[in-house]
């Protein structure tokens, strides 16, 4: 059924990879001064208003954030297969933590590449949004998973 809580959860998942859209993944200071910030369209050099890089870091950016958006989207439609829909999450929750784990190696990147290291990087709420979905991930398989029992239940009470 659709009025489900895992609905909820993957809901806020999706709400998480909306605002990953739209929420710089990282700042980059020298001392006091903001230098660049990492969006999911490329480096955004403040001082300038230009693009520093947007090829190499821009397309995978928008591929994880696109994934993160579409996967609970087809896993909510997903209600009547239960098996499917925790598949799909799973997928989700890896797609999620790769995600992670690309923001941490491509600020590194950026920071070597455009500052010789020298820049300070600062996550910013962008940077947060796929932790948080890992949560809602988690939560969601859990309600997926109390579902099936139930239904296995009571599939053998008959």
């Amino acid at each position: 059924m659709i009025q489900r809580v895992q609905t909820i959860y993957l809901g806020l998942a999706i709400l998480c990879g909306i605002l990953t859209f739209f929420l710089p993944f990282t700042h980059f200071y020298s001392g006091d001064v903001k230098l660049a910030e990492y969006v999911f369209t490329g480096v955004l050099n403040v001082q300038s208003e230009t693009f520093e890089s947007s090829g190499p870091f821009s397309f995978p950016a928008f591929v994880f954030c696109a994934l993160i958006v579409l996967i609970p989207s087809i896993s909510i439609a997903m209600y009547k297969k239960r098996p499917v829909q925790m598949r799909l999450v799973r997928l989700g929750f890896l797609v999620s933590l790769g995600f992670v784990v690309y923001l941490l190696f491509a600020a590194d990147k950026i920071n070597e590449t455009l500052f010789e290291g020298s820049a300070e990087v600062l996550y910013h709420a962008g940077f947060y949004m796929p932790v948080a979905s890992l949560v809602f991930y988690f939560l969601a398989l859990r309600g997926i998973k109390k579902d099936e029992a139930l239904v296995k239940s009571l599939d053998r009470i008959r």
